[in-house]
């Protein structure tokens, strides 16, 4: 009988016997781990793995089918997802398998890690309740100003991912995982549309340095990452982020028309990911307005984080106050022709395009746009007038809020002083 003390020299020599390619005592090592650890899905896993090394289809297809149940069980949905994906890949008749797949224990670790997530279950969905731009009412007539809400709508923006950290993190445990971005993808969805979003996916499966994505390439889909890492090289930043299993990338693919923007690498080992095509998540969200809330945050996470990261506005703050940063924006929205700012007026705050369309004067403008930011530097007027032209949704930063945390960082002032001297000599080049 095969005991829990004995899981280490089980290990031991699994590993060993997978470092010579030995796949029938890799089996055996893996199947008394199974037996010592009945639980654990990482064993049913790597069994497949030799199995299916070693030839044995079937024996491959039974252990696949026990790691889904058990991931799917540990909360680990999208790593269930791939399981059934990659014993699909050998028995297509096997879709039992992926139905199967269930969703609730993800659901439950979720809205413990954040119950007040922007995505997590509500009756109205935060996007489109989010409160409109309407002028205070005190207003002057020198400057735009939009009234405050009482309290922020909620955004909860875990921007670990954006760091621009050099190696990736640790294999992550259940309850960190649920704080990143691709968990409520799988976890939120009705079991319903996750089997519709798991039939749709694609599994991919990458060696060690291989490109996934290219800069200027058409963004046709989302990627999950299951296992290993990527390396993303931003333009503009000279450290490359390192983002692992439960992050996404390719947001660029909720944008109409959207483009690659950076290049994507995987990491030292081989990369496990679930590709989504835009296709695939417009038939999952329609019909479910609050479906909306997971796609705006896996975009507004990005679209945020990169600006708060390259932005040399924020370079003086460190990456746990550029996420108390992010912690102060709103979410608002504005009906098409709205003026954000007025040349020659003061503005009151930072704004950062989610979803919609602007014009800064004369020039078109989509998601990803930020306007405003002289008035977070020295409160000085606009140089241009911005007008939505759509109806839009935006991240909102007051500068009363800013400034109030810039307070607590003198460096982060100084850092502000000498960028609004330099923008005054300059003739101003902010926005």
């Amino acid at each position: 009988m095969t005991r829990r003390d004995d899981v280490p020299r089980l290990r031991a020599e699994f590993e060993e016997a997978r470092r010579k390619g030995k796949w029938r005592a890799a089996t055996e090592a893996l199947e008394a781990l199974a037996r010592a650890e009945p639980a654990e899905p990482r064993w049913p896993h790597q069994l497949g793995e030799a199995r299916r090394r070693a030839g044995d289809t079937a024996g491959a297809v039974a252990a696949f089918e026990r790691a889904t149940q058990l991931y799917a069980d540990t909360g680990f949905v999208a790593r269930a997802v791939a399981m059934a994906k990659t014993l699909l890949s050998l028995d297509p008749r096997r879709t039992d398998v992926l139905e199967r797949v269930d969703p609730s224990a993800a659901q439950a670790q979720h809205r413990v890690a954040r119950p007040t997530s922007i995505s997590a279950p509500s009756a109205v969905s935060v996007v489109s309740s989010a409160p409109p731009l309407e002028p205070a009412h005190d207003e002057g007539d020198d400057e735009v100003r939009f009234f405050d809400v009482p309290e922020p709508s909620v955004i909860e923006l875990d921007l670990s991912e954006l760091e621009l950290v050099e190696a990736a993190a640790p294999e992550p445990a259940i309850d960190r995982l649920a704080l990143l971005p691709s968990f409520p993808l799988f976890s939120e969805l009705p079991p319903d549309r996750l089997r519709r979003l798991a039939q749709d996916a694609e599994l991919v499966e990458l060696p060690p340095g291989a490109p996934v994505l290219r800069a200027g390439a058409p963004a046709d889909a989302l990627y999950c990452i299951v296992e290993g890492a990527v390396r993303v090289a931003i333009p503009g930043v000279a450290k490359r982020p390192v983002l692992g299993e439960g992050e996404v990338f390719g947001e660029s693919c909720l944008l109409l028309a959207g483009v690659r923007v950076a290049d994507v690498l995987v990491g030292d080992a081989p990369l496990v990911a679930l590709r989504i095509g835009r296709d695939a998540l417009d038939r999952v969200v329609e019909g479910s307005p609050e479906l909306d809330d997971v796609l705006f945050e896996l975009l507004a996470r990005r679209v945020l984080g990169n600006f708060l990261a390259t932005s040399p506005l924020f370079t003086a703050f460190a990456p746990e106050d550029r996420r108390e940063l992010a912690r102060r924006f709103e979410v608002r929205r504005a009906r098409a022709g709205v003026r954000l700012l007025v040349e020659g007026k003061r503005s009151d705050g930072l704004y950062v395009l989610v979803q919609g369309n602007l014009t800064v004067g004369a020039s078109p403008h989509g998601p990803g746009a930020i306007v405003g930011a002289a008035s977070l530097v020295a409160a000085a007027p606009a140089r241009a007038t911005v007008t939505t032209t759509a109806e839009c949704v935006l991240l909102r930063l007051p500068a009363a809020k800013f400034h109030a945390l810039a307070a607590s960082f003198p460096p982060a002032l100084a850092h502000l002083a000498e960028i609004a001297a330099r923008e005054d000599a300059r003739g101003g080049a902010l926005s």
